[in-house]
């Protein structure tokens, strides 16, 4: 079979956050759950009165993968609709890239979200190629 690049993203919205610290640590103790997820760790951000957590790692599977991020965030508005945002740099196999893309999505799907709703109030989530996330316009 082939490899391709298969990129994912997790979005999610929480019942209730106040702190985006403590939300992180709550997905950073999920995320750690996984043994493909290796060397993560949570900083915190502050830029223009806005605070935020990322999580950064890699992602070690045998496909081969680049990256692992996350960013844990308060404020929930229409440019950017999630608290919780994944990205999921990694290659997949199979016969065409909509088999790959489609194995890396079953992985998230019933891997990483289980791990997240176990540790977080969890309002919904969503498991999206690149093409589905929203982009919002810019004027």
């Amino acid at each position: 079979m082939a490899k391709f690049r298969a990129d994912h993203y997790l979005i999610a919205e929480f019942e209730q956050i106040s702190d985006p610290k403590e939300i992180g640590e709550k997905v950073l103790v999920a995320l750690k759950e996984l043994p493909e997820l290796k060397d993560l760790a949570i900083v915190s951000k502050r830029m223009e009165g806005k605070s935020w957590s990322e999580i950064v790692g890699r992602i070690d599977v045998p496909a081969g993968s680049k990256a692992f991020w996350a960013m844990i965030k308060k404020d929930f508005t229409e440019r950017e609709p999630y608290h919780l945002f994944i990205r999921f740099d990694m290659n997949a196999e199979g016969e065409t890239i909509d088999d790959a893309r489609s194995n890396v999505k079953t992985w998230v799907e019933k891997n990483v979200v289980p791990k997240i709703e176990a540790e977080t109030s969890v309002k919904t989530i969503k498991v999206l190629q690149p093409n589905e996330v929203f982009i919002p316009e810019l004027n």
